[in-house]
């Protein structure tokens, strides 16, 4: 399979508490598989465990045609019942950054599995938050399709300076959500920061 068809990156929980990737792979195995289905796995103290070969199509997610264009990442745990561990974020975070920006994915291609058109899953859990993981790599400098942001300028007490966009501020919370949802529906990333009227962000 050729590395240019790459398109998206499709996160997945494992949804079950495995010990290792190397006991996934096993019961991929066992169905028939020609390998795990996954590309990648993310175990439990962040080391990024190597799965199917991207020579090959995934075996992650049918809806949308995903297996054929969208690297699987999982990380290894329900996270339906308790959120990813910080060394399993991180990890997370720095592997998606890094293939967005050696196959130039957009930051809009990143997606969690429930989110692909046609996927009828509650995959990557409740507790892995996408617009989460999507807002740390943005911070983090990485983005497909282009040579990233230019260098943040540094002021002049020395301390890099950023600009932040803010498009409203809601007392009703479930407002604040519906102009998320906008947002991420057009293609923009978007978190909800609560705090208060004397608050700055």
């Amino acid at each position: 399979m050729s590395k240019g068809k790459w398109t998206h990156l499709i996160i997945h929980h494992t949804g079950a508490e495995e010990k290792d990737t190397a006991q996934v792979r096993r019961y991929h195995l066992s169905l028939g598989w020609r390998d795990i289905g996954y590309h990648y796995v993310i175990e439990r103290d962040g080391r990024v465990v190597p799965g199917r070969s991207l020579e090959l199509a995934g075996a992650h997610c049918i809806a949308s045609g995903m297996n054929q264009k969208g690297i699987g990442i999982a990380v290894l745990g329900n996270l339906e019942n308790h959120p990813p561990l910080p060394a399993q974020e991180k990890a997370l975070k720095q592997l998606v950054g890094e293939l967005m920006g050696r196959f130039q994915i957009p930051l809009a291609n990143v997606l969690g599995h429930k989110d692909v058109p046609g996927a009828a899953t509650a995959c990557p859990g409740r507790f892995l938050s996408m617009d989460s993981l999507r807002s740390a790599v943005m911070a983090g400098g990485v983005g497909g399709g282009s040579s990233g942001p230019a260098p943040p300028a540094a002021g002049n007490d020395g301390r890099e300076r950023i600009y932040r966009v803010q498009v409203g501020a809601y007392k009703i919370r479930n407002n604040a959500e519906n102009m998320a949802g906008k947002l991420k529906k057009a293609g923009f990333p978007a978190i909800i920061v609560e705090g208060t009227l004397d608050s700055s962000p």
